[in-house]
């Protein structure tokens, strides 16, 4: 593990700036570096998720974690326990919203000298494990993972998202989808679903479910933590990424 650093900078969108938090190792040594697009939970760009820009940076990656809640405000963060004062946040969220922010952070890196724009991947976890779909249908990106991406194939009252089922064939790049086996809001039949969708359209994917897990199964400040789960599937994401990005 190699000593970092964090900044912020501010991107022109429709909808007002939107701050992105970066993370790049200190030392990156020669040559620009393979990047992350690092995609937010719904309670916001959290400690959980500046710990997880941390880490992946650490590894050697140039990390860049949009804040996509910026409609509503700048440094908007919440418990694991305020999801009644995120659902309105998320009712105005649409696709559009999300992959116009999507190509802002990403033309971003691409000007950056310090990222090589042929090895940038998406990485998001539940709201961002679905954004992180979506950046593999809309950007020419190297690789995506999704962490419990909810909303792929079913419509959710009161969100204003839509599901990406019926967009897969846009999909460009290698896909790792992970979910938990206990989360009741991604049920089995819908990753089944996901599955065979990809498989059909020839889509280059891999799906891999933790029995033991469920929704945010990854996540240490949640309830619903479960340490195994999280460290084989931290082991199974970075590795196949480096695969794909070097």
């Amino acid at each position: 593990m190699v000593a970092m650093s964090e900044f912020k900078v501010s991107l022109p969108t429709s909808g007002g700036p939107m701050a992105v938090h970066g993370f790049l190792p200190e030392s990156p040594g020669a040559g620009p570096l393979p990047g992350i697009i690092l995609l937010q939970e719904a309670f916001g760009v959290n400690p959980h998720m500046r710990r997880l820009g941390q880490r992946m940076a650490a590894l050697g990656y140039a990390v860049f974690c949009p804040e996509l809640f910026h409609r509503g405000g700048d440094g908007l963060e919440f418990g694991y326990d305020e999801f009644p004062k995120i659902k309105p946040l998320m009712g105005t969220l649409t696709n559009a919203h999300i992959a116009e922010d999507l190509h802002a952070v990403h033309a971003h890196m691409l000007g950056r000298p310090d990222v090589d724009g042929s090895r940038i991947a998406s990485w998001g976890f539940c709201l961002g494990g679905w954004a992180s779909v979506l950046a593999a249908c809309e950007l020419p990106i190297a690789a995506a993972v999704s962490f419990y991406g909810g909303g792929l194939v079913r419509e959710r009252p009161g969100i204003g998202f839509t599901p990406l089922v019926d967009r897969l064939g846009s999909v460009g790049c290698p896909l790792l989808l992970v979910f938990g086996g206990h989360d009741a809001s991604i049920p089995p039949e819908d990753i089944a679903v996901l599955d065979r969708r990809l498989t059909s359209l020839g889509k280059a994917h891999e799906v891999e479910v933790y029995p033991d897990g469920g929704h945010g199964f990854f996540c240490e400040d949640r309830s619903a933590y479960h340490s195994a789960s999280a460290q084989a599937a931290w082991s199974r994401a970075t590795t196949w990424l480096e695969v794909r990005l070097g």
